[in-house]
């Protein structure tokens, strides 16, 4: 699914894992989805020297530009105060069927 994505989308998407060969694309990282790898969860903790929080942002928020310390377990409940649970939909959803994407 991830070089399905970077191959339709090269300008946005890669699995280059080189942050210096990947340049501003997103990297899709198909390398965690595998038995015993883990993922950290919106919203969870991160082993960070600032105490960081992974947080899901707008894309005006991405638009305007953002630094991973602006995300903190410190700030976080105002943000959330501020902005509300921006995955609060996707709970409540009933999915997506991947498969069509893979369909040629």
């Amino acid at each position: 699914m991830a070089t399905l994505v970077a191959h339709k989308h090269p300008r946005t998407a890669t699995v280059e894992r080189s942050v210096q060969k990947r340049g501003r694309r997103v990297y899709v990282d198909c390398l965690q989805n595998i038995l015993g790898k883990t993922l950290a969860g919106a919203y969870s903790a991160r082993a960070s020297d600032y105490a960081g929080v992974s947080t899901p942002l707008t894309w005006d928020e991405v638009d305007q530009g953002v630094s991973r310390e602006d995300f903190t377990i410190s700030s976080f409940p105002a943000r959330l105060l501020a902005v509300g649970d921006l995955w609060a939909g996707l709970r409540g959803s009933k999915g997506v069927d991947l498969s069509v994407a893979t369909r040629s």
